[in-house]
């Protein structure tokens, strides 16, 4: 019997079925002893049913036809010598076999249950052609259907070609199809699953290398390492021990390098909450220059920057191991907010800000000299990478940071609010931009 409420009969079961038809069973009877409703045991037999004309009806196929008795065609074979005489009377040809008209006589009681012969008493002497319900053929028809449901598009042409147009343009600018759909979901008539499913298919032209490539994290060895400083009160346990508010409004802070040779740096404060991220251009990725950051960002929140960055979590890189420096406010004598780190050799604990790295990159390469990119650049990059929809939020970090950010601090920034269909996530971005100028 099916396991799950839902679930289609499987073998054993119209085995079940078979059996107990053939012992005169009826429906609510079959559909107790296999835990269904009678209409599932009504439409299993209706559905899957087997027909079968009587031995002797090649011989005496005319009077089989529900227009028997009614008839007058004649010369429906086209080369009968005697066009006048009905062509059911006819013994030389079959007029079943020409016949467009043709329709087979069946038993009246096949209308209403059982709908089979398998226990009918007369079946041995009835003249009507016969329906059974056979377990194996049974089950060889719900297979063939079930693999030939899904087959196909499941959309008009004109609905597909101009989703395949949409999609196609979109990810030209380095757009996944789950951004995609997380800002056109509605208008497509498909979900991204089945797309995919297209796109294996290759549904007009589009092909799976067209789609972003996907990154893959290697699984990281174990190591242990001791901090380089005293670190009491601001470790990853401490900062697991803080409420749930604070740890949900925690921001995860990382650099992100160019080149062995590049001088410059990116300091990257991600909001896990919002997905939001900034990017800040650093001269040189040293303790002074994080700090001197932290001040300019301190300056743009007007006040507010405890309620935004209150609480950091950074990895032990040396830039960021003078917390005294980072905590310590603009105003002499405040401290504008709590340093933690992350365990050594543990950049999982802010996992966040690691995988969201992922879309710097799609604009700016691993292996791509960053000393010539200046804060303006960096500006572009905020307002396209938190402008491109998430799939998480079914919406653009961009809308909740405006929300739940000080404007001052995105003003200040240079970061702004880019239309989904317009946002750029290759290098061709920042390409575009030189070339402007």
């Amino acid at each position: 019997m099916p396991k799950k409420k839902g679930k289609h009969l499987d073998y054993d079961d119209r085995c079940v079925i078979e059996d107990m038809l053939k012992h005169g069973s009826s429906f609510r009877e079959i559909a107790r002893r296999l835990n269904v409703s009678p209409s599932t045991v009504s439409n299993e037999i209706r559905r899957n049913r087997t027909w079968k004309l009587k031995a002797n009806f090649l011989f005496d196929g005319s009077r089989r036809c529900i227009h028997y008795l009614a008839c007058i065609e004649r010369g429906v074979c086209g080369t009968c010598p005697t066009p006048d005489k009905l062509c059911k009377k006819c013994l030389s040809e079959d007029c079943y076999s020409f016949c467009k008209k043709f329709d087979v006589r069946r038993c009246p009681r096949l209308e209403k249950p059982p709908y089979v012969c398998n226990f009918c008493l007369r079946r041995a002497i009835c003249e009507f052609g016969k329906t059974y319900y056979y377990a194996r053929d049974a089950q060889r028809k719900h297979e063939m259907r079930a693999s030939t449901t899904h087959a196909g598009i499941a959309c008009r042409p004109a609905e597909l070609e101009a989703m395949v147009g949409k999609v196609r343009a979109l990810l030209e600018k380095g757009h996944s199809l789950e951004a995609i759909w997380a800002a056109h979901g509605a208008e497509m008539p498909v979900s991204v699953r089945t797309f995919y499913a297209y796109m294996d298919k290759g549904v007009m032209g589009l092909a799976n290398i067209e789609l972003p490539k996907k990154v893959r994290y290697r699984r990281r060895k174990e190591k242990k390492g001791s901090p380089r400083m005293a670190l009491s009160g601001r470790r990853y346990s401490d900062w697991e021990a803080l409420g749930e508010q604070e740890r949900i409004s925690t921001v995860q802070m990382d650099t992100i390098e160019g080149t062995r040779s590049n001088r410059k740096a990116v300091l990257s404060l991600h909001f896990p909450r919002l997905l939001f991220q900034i990017y800040v251009l650093l001269p040189a990725k040293t303790q002074a220059c994080v700090i001197a950051a932290m001040d300019a960002l301190e300056a743009y929140c007007e006040g507010e920057f405890g309620e935004v960055f209150g609480i950091i979590l950074t990895d032990r890189g040396s830039e960021f191991l003078n917390y005294e420096g980072m905590e310590a406010s603009i105003e002499e004598g405040h401290r504008r907010c709590r340093v933690f780190y992350c365990d050594p050799m543990k950049p999982a604990q802010k996992g966040a800000c690691e995988r969201n790295h992922v879309e710097y990159r799609k604009i700016v390469p691993k292996g791509t000299s960053i000393d010539s990119l200046t804060q303006a650049d960096m500006a572009l990059i905020c307002s396209h990478v938190n402008s491109y929809p998430r799939a998480a939020r079914r919406q653009a970090p961009m809308k909740l940071a405006r929300i739940a950010l000080p404007q001052s601090l995105l003003e200040n920034l240079g970061i702004e609010e880019i239309p989904s269909d317009e946002v750029i996530m290759t290098p061709e971005l920042l390409a575009r931009t030189r070339h402007q100028f």
